[in-house]
């Protein structure tokens, strides 16, 4: 599994602000990968790319609140 992290100042967070944070990325041999935006205000994204190919994108906004969630395939079939 290949790993890499790095830290950012400024990006448009999903509030709207612009915030510092980490990103984060991850990837196995089969297929599997993760790619996952921290910042500092609280908000996140995240995208899993699964072994069978679907695709699934979150967006999370500091307070809590599900901005996006979008699944792009079917996962298991």
């Amino acid at each position: 599994m290949t790993v890499t992290s790095d830290r950012f100042t400024a990006k448009l967070a999903p509030c709207g602000r612009i915030q510092g944070g980490e990103h984060r990325e991850s990837r196995d041999e089969q297929g599997l990968s993760n790619d996952e935006t921290r910042f500092t205000c609280g908000c996140r994204t995240s995208r899993e790319e699964y072994h069978d190919g679907s695709i699934e994108h979150v967006v999370i906004r500091h307070d809590g609140k599900l901005l996006s969630h979008e699944t792009i395939g079917e996962r298991g079939a």
